[in-house]
């Protein structure tokens, strides 16, 4: 038993409370688990967890389910399988390679997985304007779209490209309409002026300003009509429109629980391989060998009116004098005498309660009283 351990425990665990820690942690050993048990049966801690340098998943709230099985989890990506919707993204983004849905059926993931992962590696509408496909549909269709089908076809256009043409024909024929009431072709350029060569140079100037000034007004035009996801993929093509790593970071997901759809939620992807845990420090109540040493107990405070529950936490017996009290000394304790030569106050506090290590383990004062205990008195809480 290592009564300087002990102190610093319950240092921390003062320092803690008082900096409003939701959530802390300890070294793992038999007597600090004894008293952090009796800690939460007294009502000081919310929860006693046995973990890794890291707290276990059960440490926070569970959070709310989704249509596509998203967890809030800061330890788990999805439904807390590697074969999540999460996972199933992550495998489809990061390759090697193109990864198709029948690839992920063989490698085990089911059909909400794949279908989570084949919609959102694709980027969205809003991602390809930003990216200026937008712009690059709206010049194409200004370039091409007063030609016939013949003259296409001539020019060895695509289909793809020939049917896009076909689809916005109205839009293309709407926008000039609107344009040629604003800003006409047969507007007259009038310039008087002693010089003929001055008035020419200045009537092409104003001929050229103004075809830009439709070219601009009939882009505003289609632009403001916009585009759908299809065609903006079309024209960025397959490289283009498929998210990365980067741009999941960046984006998040979108996700739909009960048909809403909510953007950018953070993306949880799994480890690598290379990165996961050879010997599973993260797994909850399992002490090996070889973990041994880095298992923590992680402890969940708590607070009542903005102040901590746990205000104090003081030793009583020290490494160079441990104080040994019988049955009848710690009842006396719990009625208000002092005892070991007035060394150990008795219990004033409101909520104050008493460690004490006994032959059955670490007690409370109160009910080593009742059973008719003795033993070495370790901390008060309160």
């Amino acid at each position: 038993m290592s009564l300087v351990n002990l102190s610093h425990v319950c240092s921390h665990l003062q320092n803690a409370s008082l900096a409003r820690l939701g959530l802390t942690s300890i070294p793992y050993s038999k007597l600090h688990l004894s008293l952090s048990l009796l800690l939460h049966k007294q009502g000081f801690l919310s929860q006693v967890k046995l973990g890794g340098p890291s707290p276990p998943a059960s440490c926070f709230p569970p959070g709310m389910r989704d249509s596509n099985n998203i967890s809030s989890h800061p330890h788990q990506h999805g439904d807390g399988s590697m074969h999540s919707p999460e996972s199933a993204l992550q495998r489809v983004v990061d390759g090697p390679g193109p990864v198709t849905a029948a690839i992920l059926r063989e490698e085990g993931f089911n059909d909400e997985a794949i279908t989570f992962a084949m919609e959102e590696r694709l980027k969205s509408a809003a991602q390809l304007e930003h990216e200026g496909w937008s712009n690059v549909a709206a010049n194409f269709l200004m370039r091409h779209g007063n030609k016939r089908l013949e003259q296409l076809q001539d020019e060895g256009m695509d289909e793809m490209s020939i049917s896009f043409l076909q689809n916005h024909a109205t839009l293309l024929n709407s926008a000039q309409e609107e344009v040629q009431r604003w800003y006409p072709d047969n507007y007259d350029y009038e310039y008087q002026s002693d010089n003929p060569n001055a008035d020419e140079r200045n009537r092409a100037g104003a001929r050229r300003d103004h075809r830009n000034q439709q070219a601009m007004k009939l882009r505003e035009r289609i632009l403001r009509e916009g585009f759908s996801a299809p065609t903006l993929r079309y024209f960025a093509g397959p490289q283009n429109s498929l998210r990365t790593t980067r741009d999941l970071a960046r984006d998040g997901l979108t996700i739909n629980p009960m048909g809403v759809p909510i953007p950018n939620q953070p993306f949880n992807p799994p480890p690598p391989p290379t990165q996961q845990d050879p010997w599973d420090l993260e797994s909850e109540g399992v002490v090996t060998q070889a973990n041994r040493a880095s298992r923590r107990l992680w402890l969940g405070l708590k607070y009542w009116d903005n102040m901590p529950v746990l205000r104090k936490a003081t030793m009583l017996s020290k490494p160079t004098k441990r104080i040994w009290l019988n049955a009848r000394d710690l009842g006396g304790l719990t009625r208000g005498h002092a005892a070991a030569k007035g060394e150990i106050k008795p219990l004033t506090q409101v909520g104050e309660c008493m460690a004490v290590s006994t032959d059955l383990g670490v007690m409370e004062v109160r009910e080593c009283a009742e059973r008719r205990v003795g033993g070495m008195v370790l901390c008060r809480v309160w």
